[in-house]
């Protein structure tokens, strides 16, 4: 079979349609669809509504995976540009990522262990930073909710019967802080990413602030908590991007080094 018209390019993989009812997510790099396939199998188990894994397979000469294909536009494309509409759907994706967090899974927590890793190989960052990052994230707390780690507007397909939460190649078992960090995080950039839509430009902020708030609301975390994982988070982002975003991430991390170890000293 061929792959189909292109409906969604992402910085890991490309998404085809695959016949009729089907996708196929094919990676810029090979060794990440296991990685992804081993995720999605386990994510199938669990009560979540989640496209339905199809199974890893080679085509013409890349790896792919191939997903129950979701007719549905992302939240990302569904809010419109006023404050009714960043704001319920800002509220909505808390709630989401809340009730990922609450659910029990019985598996070993890696969270903090992956972004050690990620911290290790980090360009632009010396030794000494590494280590003083890494000392910062054996000392945050362990944790056992079910972390995305990639939990954005662009990741939720409002079907007609639900959300749908897709692209689960990052998710770790560990501290659900960490796991809102890394949103905050990504909200809070400048970067846009391509065909934004008109809402971003100016409502980002209020939609950061908002989902933030009834996170926090729900869940009883802190914002200092939330703060204390920062710094590793835009460690860890460092690795993953290049270019323009790239330095975005350095700036904050240089406020972030500031802010952590300013506290500390006080």
């Amino acid at each position: 079979m061929k792959a189909g018209k292109l409906i969604g390019r992402g910085h890991t993989a490309d998404v085809y349609e695959w016949g009729e009812h089907e996708v196929i997510k094919i990676f810029h790099h090979a060794h990440e669809a296991p990685n992804e396939a081993k995720n999605a199998e386990i994510i199938s188990r669990l009560a979540i509504r989640t496209p339905r894994f199809g199974g890893l397979i080679e085509h013409e000469g890349r790896t792919g995976i191939v997903y129950e294909r979701i007719n549905a536009p992302s939240m990302l494309s569904r809010i419109e540009p006023n404050r009714e509409s960043i704001t319920h759907y800002a509220k909505l994706m808390a709630e989401l990522q809340f009730q990922l967090h609450e659910l029990k899974v019985d598996f070993t927590p890696n969270l903090k262990q992956e972004m050690i890793k990620h911290t290790l190989a980090a360009p632009g960052i010396n030794d000494r930073q590494k280590e003083l990052i890494m000392a910062v994230i054996q000392q945050l707390p362990d944790g056992q909710a079910l972390c995305h780690y990639d939990f954005h507007p662009g990741n939720i397909l409002m079907a007609a019967d639900g959300p749908v939460i897709i692209d689960w190649m990052n998710v770790l078992i560990g501290n659900q802080a960490a796991d809102v960090s890394r949103t905050s995080m990504m909200l809070d950039s400048h970067a846009l990413p391509p065909d934004a839509p008109s809402w971003l430009q100016d409502g980002r902020k209020l939609f950061h602030d908002v989902y933030l708030d009834v996170y926090i609301d729900l869940s009883g975390v802190k914002k200092a908590e939330l703060e204390a994982w920062m710094l590793p988070t835009l460690a860890v982002r460092i690795h993953e991007m290049k270019g323009k975003e790239q330095e975005e991430i350095f700036e904050r991390l240089q406020a972030a080094w500031k802010n952590t170890f300013d506290q500390e000293r006080g």
